[in-house]
């Protein structure tokens, strides 16, 4: 099949994506990768085409708060009144990189841009997730919306429904006028009746059986560069006396970057840890080398991981997994959007301690998490066996497997 992964996010958001592309591409399926022109490095398997959506989108959401301290109704609102003016062109250049496929999949960003495509095309398109969207339970809170824990399951059921509307609601307007610019009317789901895959362990969120068919497969992750390698004082600085962390902060940005870094050097002193400093997009201030730090401007998650003794970040959904995949505890520091949920989900675990908000972060909060992370037996030794299980799973292998096993056929236009 001529099959096409369409992803719109940040980096982390689209490196499982592409992930999903070279396994495809091993299958023995022609693939395109359609994402934000500034992810081509990550189209790295040889046969797999990348198809660019125009513009910087990782400078656009570091304007629009990539998540920042604002907090995620702010957050949303400034990411989605820039985006709707610019969702129009993208479905224009996804369409035709679609053109002759038998087959399109994605997540949340994927579809505000492919299910327009998908539909003047007479195509399928199979919902991929990163998040548990679309499955509503009682046993553990929504992606967005956290309702008060006095309404118990039935509250949390609900606040899985209104995280759905959160996350379509503010895309509506402008999809429905992408799909009349494609001549489209009514309302066609290129969704309708295909199975939902979800790109994330079992073992971290069980998602209920339901109708089409929800194949939760593990989790969707590229292969390390083969060509990297760690720097030789990075490798002395870990392999030196005593605990050390990393800590980072991914896509996420800061207000004040230099506090934030005088914040978390404080937390380090109090608790008596080094760190690896891991630069992401800027919420930590550069930081000079000593013997208390070590920035790097970024490592492979799967090399330094599990050569720390806690990690620090701020719940992305791929760092999570990672975090988790390595067998370490965790201290979650959600920003906005979905961190909150895997910090929750960390913390349900008994991976970590419970999240500390970026709002409410401080040195001595800080301090004290790590000191749990580093130094509770029994966290360190639930992060251990959680860790083994999910490296046993092959998220990529079985997504392809259920794609493979698909025969859609073409609807007439």
């Amino acid at each position: 099949m001529r099959i096409v992964v369409v992803a719109f996010d940040t980096r982390g958001g689209v490196e499982p994506y592409a992930a999903l592309a070279g396994g495809l591409r091993h299958g023995g399926h022609e693939v395109h990768l359609v994402a934000p022109e500034d992810a081509a490095p990550l189209a790295r398997t040889d046969g797999v085409v990348f198809a660019p959506l125009s513009g910087d989108v990782a400078a656009f959401l570091r304007h629009t708060g990539g998540s920042t301290e604002r907090g995620t109704l702010v957050t949303q609102r400034l990411a989605v009144r820039e985006l709707a003016a610019r969702i129009g062109g993208w479905t224009r250049e996804a369409l035709a990189a679609m053109d002759g496929a038998d087959l399109a999949t994605g997540g949340i960003g994927g579809m505000v841009v492919g299910l327009a495509p998908a539909e003047k095309l007479g195509i399928p398109f199979v919902p991929a997730h990163l998040q548990p969207v679309g499955a509503p339970t009682g046993d553990y809170p929504g992606v967005l919306v956290r309702t008060p824990t006095w309404l118990g399951a039935p509250g949390r059921h609900l606040g899985h429904r209104l995280s759905e509307l959160a996350l379509w609601l503010p895309f509506r307007g402008a999809m429905e006028r992408a799909r009349r610019d494609l001549g489209l009317a009514g309302k066609r789901l290129p969704t309708h009746g295909q199975p939902v895959l979800y790109g994330f362990s079992r073992h971290v969120v069980p998602v209920p059986p339901g109708r089409p068919p929800r194949h939760v497969t593990g989790y969707w992750r590229l292969p390390p560069p083969a060509d990297w390698r760690a720097p030789e004082a990075l490798a002395a600085f870990l392999a030196a006396p005593g605990p050390v962390v990393s800590i980072g902060f991914g896509s996420m940005v800061s207000d004040d970057p230099a506090a934030m870094l005088s914040l978390v050097r404080e937390a380090l002193r109090r608790a008596a840890l080094r760190a690896v400093l891991v630069a992401g997009w800027g919420a930590l201030g550069a930081a000079e080398a000593d013997d208390a730090v070590f920035p790097i401007d970024a490592a492979p998650y799967d090399w330094l991981f599990p050569r720390v003794s806690a990690v620090v970040h701020h719940g992305g959904a791929g760092t999570t997994g990672e975090a988790i995949r390595a067998g370490v505890p965790a201290v979650v520091v959600p920003f906005a959007v979905d961190q909150p949920f895997w910090g929750s989900r960390v913390y349900a675990l008994g991976l970590g301690p419970a999240p500390i908000p970026r709002r409410r972060l401080t040195a001595e909060a800080l301090a004290e998490a790590l000191r749990r992370a580093v130094e509770d037996p029994a966290m360190r030794a639930r992060a251990a066996d959680l860790g083994a299980r999910v490296r046993a799973e092959h998220g990529v292998a079985a997504a392809v497997q259920v794609l493979g096993s698909l025969n859609p056929g073409r609807r007439p236009r």
